[in-house]
């Protein structure tokens, strides 16, 4: 790469860090941002017939759900890996959803009908939207109904009553593929902590800077500790905390205290809520919402401990395999009887264990998603979503490549000064010696030599 090029390339770079997203924050207003679907996410259609399903592969795609209908998929699987098909309903902020029992139902059949696995994420928060996720899985070793390889179908169905809004709502969907493991699978742990009491949160002030997303796909990451952020009301935010094999997470969510509200403050229900999700976006429990009437509040979550056979337990299923663990935070637009702009956040972190040694898989489990490398602990110290951390990486490998280009032009730089040199002191020697002087005899010819002088090399 050209130094000239590199240099640019980094100054573009730069450029695109924080100060361009605060721009892009302020030209939008006051509006409360809606859920934030994977910029290279796959546009396609679900059917309404099962035998006409698109194929999924392994990645994201983007589709919509109108209100009562069902949308057909397919996989084709193997007959080793596990396969996690997840998707989001993210209806526009202030959407009017059902008080109970609106949401999705999610699930993954083979084509003769057997349910490999299901999931029915619901709204929870009285009557409000927000975005909601779910997982249908098949896992290898559970049973003999899902083990072979073929084609399988993934069915998504918004279920509600007809009172909620009309509009549509995007969908975002992963299929993950988590690599077969090498010799015997895992059995069900004795005691995966499932139904541990929750301990104290992390103390002290919040010291470090959070930056809350608006999805799964740019939600910032945290580290143990404390951590302050601020929250539109109506707002939802994600965060990302990486927990290893044999660790679990506990954390804490925390409302400020506000001055406002008079004598007698009114009571926001559902003020604050809390999901916890795991790396395949499967919820680990249900939504965890409280009240508000200017007094500070909080809502916590405390994981079962990591391990590969949670999948067969009765417990703590959710907690089966390392990697980024989910945070999804929201706020009610009701706050904004105490909160003008933005509400005081409090993040306690706390992933606690320590880390054991993955399984055996027969495969990259990390680079699937499924595990913890140290750039994810490195991420999670500096708080970098996914596409901080990237433009951070090519950031460092410009500036690298930026040093060794330009050590390659002193280099160069040098050397040709060194060749100027003793060329110019050679020609100098060269000028200075007298040329032997030549009988005048026009047929005796010239000595071979140096050129005379003023036309010698340059």
């Amino acid at each position: 790469m050209p130094g000239g090029t590199a240099a640019v390339l980094a100054l573009c770079l730069v450029a695109a860090l924080p100060g361009s997203a605060l721009a892009a924050g302020e030209a939008g207003g006051a509006d409360v941002p809606g859920y934030g679907i994977a910029e290279d996410a796959r546009q396609i259609k679900g059917a309404a017939s099962s035998g006409d399903g698109p194929e999924l592969k392994p990645g994201t795609y983007r589709d919509t759900i109108g209100r009562g209908e069902k949308r057909y998929y397919s996989v084709n699987l193997d007959a080793k890996s596990s396969a996690f098909l997840s998707a989001v309903a993210a209806p526009e902020p202030g959407s009017k959803v059902g008080t109970v029992g609106e949401g999705l139902e999610i699930s993954l059949e083979t084509v003769d009908g057997d349910e490999c696995g299901s999931d029915d994420p619901q709204f929870r928060a009285g009557g409000r939207s927000y975005p909601i996720a779910g997982t249908a899985s098949r896992l290898m070793g559970e049973d003999d109904e899902c083990q072979k390889a073929g084609p399988y179908l993934l069915s998504v169905e918004r279920v509600g009553s007809d009172t909620s809004g009309r509009g549509r709502w995007p969908l975002e969907l992963r299929y993950m593929s988590e690599p077969g493991l090498k010799g015997s699978v895992p059995t069900a742990p004795g005691d995966n902590g499932a139904d541990d009491e929750p301990p104290t949160p992390v103390t002290g002030s919040a010291k470090k800077q959070a930056n809350g997303g608006t999805g799964f796909n740019d939600a910032g990451a945290l580290s143990t500790g404390v951590w302050k952020d601020a929250i539109e009301p109506g707002e939802t935010r994600f965060y990302r905390v990486p927990v290893d094999w044999g660790q679990r997470l506990n954390t804490s969510v925390e409302l400020s205290s506000s001055s406002e509200g008079g004598e007698f403050p009114p009571t926001v229900f559902n003020a604050l809520g809390l999901t916890a999700y795991n790396p395949a976006r499967g919820q680990l429990e249900d939504d965890d919402f409280t009240d508000y009437h200017a007094e500070s509040a909080s809502v916590g979550a405390y994981t079962p401990v990591v391990d590969f056979g949670n999948r067969f337990a009765n417990s703590g299923a959710e907690a089966p395999f390392a990697g980024w663990y989910y945070l999804e935070v929201t706020a009610s637009p009701e706050l904004a009887k105490y909160f003008k702009k933005s509400a005081p956040l409090t993040l306690r972190v706390d992933v606690r264990g320590k880390a054991k040694e993955a399984p055996a898989y027969d495969g990259d489990a990390v680079a699937a998603g499924f595990g913890v490398s140290e750039d994810d602990r490195e991420q999670a110290e500096e708080g970098l979503s996914a596409a901080e951390a990237e433009r951070s990486g090519t950031l460092r490998t410009v500036a690298v490549t930026g040093i060794g280009v330009g050590a390659g032009l002193i280099l160069v730089l040098v050397a040709w000064t060194l060749i100027a040199r003793r060329r110019a002191g050679r020609d100098a020697t060269v000028t200075s010696a007298p040329h032997p002087q030549q009988p005048q005899n026009p047929q005796q010819p010239q000595p071979y030599g140096y050129p005379p002088s003023g036309n010698g090399w340059q």
